[in-house]
């Protein structure tokens, strides 16, 4: 790397632009504002409920969803998904990748007209991994010098590789060179925070819509921690407030997606989600967008010493028993595929040879009822003939379609094994997870940025996310070598990878891979200019506006 202003390289945004999925059918681009309505209200719905708004603590992408409205960082997206400067006006990286140098905008401001700063950046950041205040994706600045240590409680904060030498200046020190570090600070958990608003706020702060001031270009009113309903308002104290053209938008939360699509066809929404039968039924419609998504959806397991998902054979048996074809074929059928490993399609590519690493690591943990039953055999030989397992899932559509069929499979395939399900809300069943009471789960993980090791770290020994207590100490020390002494050269990395992957699914059955998602929508054909990043949201209304 030669030093530069920020200006993305050909390497580097070869290592980025290998994470696109690509878009498919009936995707809409981006058009000049002519012809623009005179009243920029819209209506959206929402598949489930907001969860906290303290970017330094969220943790699902519905949220993420709006918190990329409501707060801009250093960096955000492009409409491909490129990382491009935000409230940064520019990033100055050192030659050996360890260092950068951001420079703020002049004139930036908190939605309530107080100067946004670099130290705002240096709080924020330095909460997030803060042993007493640390946040669930504390590990994503484990690379910045002397973070994963002050996380893990073996340095202060004050040693952190971060400092703002002045209020428009702020400095990241990394351990190694990471190519795809701006798409890990174009998400909104490394947003900024005032302080001093904070402080003052207390309990309070992010409790509710009043509690809260915004960066980005949008604000949020209507809004606690209880609400099924909220709003959007155009922040006019945002640096491009005139790029924003939407002035309100009604989010309602809304799991029966049969509701969704009325309200739709009546004129009362103008952005509704579809899934399975729908996608199929409104596929023609004038308003059907889909698009790939970068994520995968699984099945773990609570692995507490002493359980029955302890018992390896019983998770080798359930994890080869699932017919995953039949499941996006049949079930969901709405452009998912079958996924027979930890990384999905199109998250990074090797910059080397072009192949991805979906490719490059093979199929692990294929449905094969043979091998299920002959695993089956040595659980009940371990655990006995009859086995009563609680399979944790989301209670909206999707969540009762998957965890009905996943029940079916298991019960059929493996005589003596009993599923019951345990439906939960989105919000409960997130911290239902992170208490660890649940035995199995179905789960799923949106890549947050290009990098392989966010998907590899949610079974690292000391992940926040490793809810299912896996530990392997062969396992940890490839995906280190992975991303620190091999991180620059990709052969190697790969290897370190796949061999983790090997480890993770083949020996262990920690989880069992299932298909890889698809967003669709009805859109309002009037409703344009709206982005779909590969990160950090669903969807991005922006620069979106109502044509004529």
């Amino acid at each position: 790397m030669k030093k530069k202003l920020f200006v993305i390289s050909a390497v580097l945004t070869g290592l980025l632009l290998t994470a696109c999925g690509g878009n498919e059918k009936k995707e809409p681009t981006k058009t000049e504002n002519t012809g623009i309505a005179a009243s920029q209200k819209i209506k959206i719905s929402s598949p489930a409920p907001l969860s906290t708004l303290d970017t330094t603590q969220t943790m699902d992408k519905n949220t993420f969803t709006i918190v990329q409205h409501l707060f801009e960082g250093l960096f955000r997206f492009e409409d491909d998904s490129t990382p491009i400067p935000g409230l940064a006006e520019k990033v100055d990286i050192s030659e050996d990748g360890l260092t950068y140098k951001f420079t703020l905008k002049d004139g930036i401001k908190w939605s309530n007209g107080e100067p946004i700063t670099a130290k705002d950046f240096l709080y924020s950041w330095k909460k997030l991994v803060t042993p007493a205040t640390i946040g669930p994706n504390a590990y994503l600045l484990d690379n910045v010098k002397n973070s994963k240590a002050i996380r893990n409680g073996e340095k202060s904060i004050d040693e952190i590789g971060l400092s703002a030498p002045s209020d428009k200046e702020f400095e990241v020190t990394l351990e190694q060179a990471q190519p795809s570090f701006l798409t890990v600070v174009s998400i909104g958990w490394l947003a900024p925070q005032n302080q001093a608003y904070v402080e003052k706020q207390g309990k309070d702060y992010a409790a509710d819509s009043e509690h809260l001031i915004y960066s980005g270009p949008f604000i949020l009113t209507d809004w606690d921690a209880s609400s099924d309903s909220w709003t959007l308002k155009k922040n006019t104290a945002y640096y491009e407030a005139d790029k924003v053209n939407l002035e309100e938008v009604k989010v309602t939360t809304i799991k029966e997606e049969n509701t969704g699509i009325n309200l739709y066809q009546s004129n009362e929404l103008d952005l509704a989600r579809i899934s399975g039968q729908y996608v199929q039924q409104y596929s023609d419609d004038d308003g059907y967008v889909t698009h790939s998504d970068v994520a995968n959806y699984y099945v773990d397991f609570n692995k507490k010493a002493g359980t029955a998902p302890a018992n390896i054979h019983l998770r080798k048996a359930i994890a080869q028993a699932i017919d995953k074809d039949a499941l996006t074929k049949s079930v969901l059928n709405d452009g998912s595929k079958p996924l027979n490993g930890l990384i999905p399609r199109n998250l990074y590519k090797n910059p080397e040879t072009s192949e991805d690493f979906r490719k490059f690591s093979g199929d692990h943990l294929v449905y094969d009822v043979k091998k299920a039953q002959g695993e089956w055999e040595k659980a009940k030989a371990d655990l006995g003939d009859k086995i009563k397992l609680s399979l944790l899932v989301s209670d909206d559509d999707n969540g009762k379609k998957i965890s009905e069929y996943v029940q079916s499979q298991l019960q059929e395939n493996l005589k003596g094994l009993e599923i019951t399900i345990n439906a939960q809300p989105k919000n409960n069943l997130l911290q239902t997870r992170k208490d660890k009471k649940y035995e199995l789960s179905l789960s799923g993980w949106i890549a947050g940025s290009s990098d392989l090791d966010s998907y590899f770290n949610l079974y690292a020994g000391d992940s926040a996310y490793n809810y299912g207590s896996y530990k392997s100490d062969a396992y940890d020390k490839l995906i280190t070598d992975a991303r620190t002494v091999n991180a620059n050269t990709p052969n190697k990395q790969f290897d370190d990878y796949k061999e983790a992957e090997d480890i993770l699914l083949d020996q262990d059955a920690a989880q069992v891979p299932l298909y890889q998602s698809a967003s669709n929508y009805l859109i309002n054909p009037k409703l344009k200019g709206i982005s779909y990043h590969l990160y950090g949201d669903y969807f991005n209304l922006r620069t979106a506006f109502l044509e004529d």
